[in-house]
């Protein structure tokens, strides 16, 4: 099955809104081994989103779109479908009623004009959006072809393609797609590639490598006739990639949504420990990195930012002599952080950060980059120093990476 993703809006075209859609439906259709060859983003013209129809129709089976699908002029995307299948719209009592009903649980009324989003051609296989007022849709197109219209909020075409379109696929294809996500941490992306290239090119299962800034993720992907068999095409290669990459693998996972806050999140839990924060250059961003996980309030205590040298001494409790001895980006400050900030909240571990971020601030003995993370707990403190590189945002970025790395593996220490 070949499908072709068409993204739908001129705001698009302009850089206005960041096209999340395409990378989200791009990752799921891989994830169910289904090829993709072309993705398009039209604006918002008649004749030129009819000439993407023609050309993406011509050489998928599946054209998936997505914005277009609301109330007002400008939105086409069902109409030209329409005229390039040969056929008319019609209303769709059971979407017009659903349409009402969710206007009038805003308490709005309802004007006349999106009648337009029940109306679908006569074969259209509705895809119910309990998320917003405009329905998605399966088009049959002839010769075996189909058009999956989707809305363009994200937060209403993600559980709709996972929930409906997706099943639908899967169902179609005939076959099940099973995956598993490998999250590496402390090896770069050239170092991953040289030990698994001859696994990367395997045709079933499939070992592909994804990027982000300091880790590498493996999805694999095995096709079968059902999931049991699917999952035992998977444990040899999982196995081996677990052999040849060692402890950088820090999850395996059926999802590609982990990080390492979930798991720094979730070996807290196992441990039974509480985590405070004390964060200079990264802001807030370890204790947010870690808030943003579902249940994190049975960890997390809380935190200090302390920004300028004063807070240290005022927050955390490092001495001022100490910060006038070594400077605030040092392995002492950072040491002195983390237990002034376990000892404040009274935790079980606490994690600081320190550093330069820059652009500027750097010299040629600390330069731009140097960071040090403070891991304290009853036990032990220690302090992880880095020299990292990139923007100020990837400085900061990897900072946090790299503690919540540290927390995992400090909670999963016996």
């Amino acid at each position: 099955m070949i499908a072709e993703i068409l993204c739908i809006g001129t705001e698009l075209l302009m850089g206005q809104v960041l096209n999340t859609n395409a990378q989200f439906l791009s990752r799921r259709l891989s994830a169910l081994g289904v090829s993709q060859y072309h993705q398009t983003v039209v604006g918002d013209n008649a004749q030129r989103l009819e000439d993407a129809y023609r050309l993406a129709l011509s050489r998928a089976d599946v054209v998936i779109t997505s914005g277009g699908l609301g109330p007002t002029v400008d939105d086409i995307t069902k109409r030209v479908a329409a005229k390039v299948a040969g056929k008319e719209l019609v209303l769709f009592p059971e979407a017009e009623e659903a349409i009402r009903a969710r206007f009038r649980r805003y308490g709005r009324p309802m004007t006349e004009n999106n009648l337009s989003q029940a109306m679908f051609t006569p074969d259209t296989t509705l895809l119910p959006n309990p998320n917003g007022t405009a329905p998605g849709a399966i088009v049959p197109m002839g010769e075996g072809k189909v058009v999956i219209h989707l809305p363009g909020p994200p937060n209403e075409l993600q559980p709709m393609w996972i929930d409906q379109a997706e099943p639908w696929l899967q169902q179609r294809s005939g076959k099940v797609m099973v995956s598993r996500y490998i999250r590496i941490f402390g090896m770069g992306e050239s170092q991953v590639d040289e030990l698994l290239s001859d696994l990367e090119m395997g045709g079933n299962p499939t070992l592909s490598p994804y990027c982000s800034p300091g880790e590498v993720m493996l999805r694999a992907t095995a096709c079968a006739d059902d999931a049991a068999a699917a999952e035992a095409l998977l444990l040899p290669l999982i196995g081996e990639v677990q052999k040849r990459l060692g402890d950088v693998i820090y999850a395996i996972e059926e999802d590609d949504t982990g990080s390492l806050a979930r798991c720094a999140v979730e070996a807290l839990k196992r441990r039974g420990w509480t985590i405070a924060t004390a964060e200079s250059l990264t802001g807030g961003l370890m204790a947010s990195s870690m808030v943003e996980i579902p249940g994190a309030s049975a960890v997390v205590n809380g935190g200090f930012v302390t920004y300028q040298t004063v807070s240290k001494t005022m927050l955390v409790d490092v001495p001022a002599e100490l910060i006038e001895k070594y400077d605030v980006v040092s392995a002492e400050v950072a040491y002195a952080m983390a237990e002034g900030a376990r000892k404040r909240l009274g935790t079980d571990i606490a994690i600081s950060a320190t550093g330069l971020a820059g652009p500027d601030g750097g010299t040629p003995e600390k330069p731009v980059g140097t960071v040090f993370v403070g891991i304290s707990t009853p036990e032990r403190t220690r302090v992880l120093p880095l020299r990292l590189v990139g923007d100020r945002l990837r400085i900061r970025t990897l900072t946090m990476k790299h503690a919540m790395n540290a927390v995992r593996i400090e909670a999963e220490r016996m």
